[in-house]
């Protein structure tokens, strides 16, 4: 079978791994910390790139980019969704002090970020009530969180259903793995994405990021994820669940036995599958997620 998805596979192209936090708040709007100390708990941590995205507004970080660190300026905006609610859409590498036209709906915003060289993630979906009904209207975002630590506090971290809902019916979209971070505590350090790019560089980082070229990960290493004769197979670090998820009721799941572990699977690929994606679970509970391959359009 045959790729036909425009998604770039991280793991069959050259370069270096950025872990990166894409969603991130300070007392800017209403995180706990200043950019500058919440640039520096990132930094301790051994991250590479860092986007601020406070609520409404954004950060001047001219000069906040060093040796090894990455930052980004970016934004949380919050227009109104049918049925009453709120998206929750992460700009990221928009210029400081953008803001919107009053009363712009969802894709217009997204419109404006790209137009000014920025891109937009639909934040948490989960935790916003979204469903697919709702997912559907937004066009020219370039992925969803897959998982968002701060919507752990109650219980809606994991928004991979609505994701597999976007896929299932041919929308083609990544899914990056994102803290959210306001408190410092049970939100920060427990999901990032892990980018592959040519250099640690905005034009590089964003290129990689609109591509599809990483991983979301709250733990586990993806080591390699590729289509071989006609099998789709996986590696990575040693975990408890390996799941090849498709549509619908097609798919694969492995197990490790009791007391092991497991590092490689791989399914077999058959006309019935229309997508494969891979996530893996370790022994602490903690999820990594690859993107997809899409075989149909």
């Amino acid at each position: 079978m045959k790729i036909v998805n425009r998604l770039v596979n991280p793991f069959e192209r050259e370069g270096a791994w950025y872990r990166a936090n894409l969603h991130t708040h300070t007392t800017t709007s209403d995180g706990n910390l200043p950019v500058a100390e919440r640039l520096r708990q990132y930094q301790e941590k051994g991250y590479s790139v860092l986007a601020f995205t406070d609520h409404l507004k954004t950060n001047d970080v001219t000069l906040l980019s060093s040796e090894g660190l990455l930052v980004l300026s970016g934004m949380e905006t919050h227009p109104l969704c049918p049925g009453g609610d709120l998206y929750h859409l992460v700009c990221l590498n928009i210029p400081h002090g953008f803001d919107f036209p009053e009363a712009t709906d969802a894709n217009e915003r997204i419109a404006l970020v790209k137009k000014a060289g920025g891109e937009v993630i639909v934040g948490h979906p989960y935790w916003c009530g979204h469903n697919l009904n709702q997912l559907l209207p937004l066009a020219g975002y370039i992925g969803i969180e897959v998982y968002n630590a701060t919507c752990t506090r109650i219980g809606k971290g994991f928004s991979s259903v609505h994701w597999d809902d976007l896929l299932d019916v041919g929308v083609v979209t990544p899914a990056v793995a994102s803290d959210d971070v306001h408190s410092g505590g049970r939100d920060i350090f427990m999901g990032w994405t892990m980018v592959k790019a040519q250099e640690l560089t905005p034009d590089s980082i964003m290129e990689s990021l609109r591509s599809g070229c990483y991983y979301a990960s709250c733990g586990p290493i993806i080591e390699d994820f590729r289509l071989k004769d006609n099998k789709v197979g996986l590696k990575c670090s040693p975990v408890q669940e390996i799941h090849f998820i498709c549509q619908r009721s097609n798919g694969l799941s492995f197990y490790a036995e009791k007391g092991k572990e497991i590092t490689e699977a791989e399914i077999q690929l058959t006309e019935n599958i229309k997508y494969v994606r891979a996530e893996v679970v370790d022994r602490q509970g903690r999820h990594a997620w690859t993107n997809p391959f899409i075989f149909n359009d």
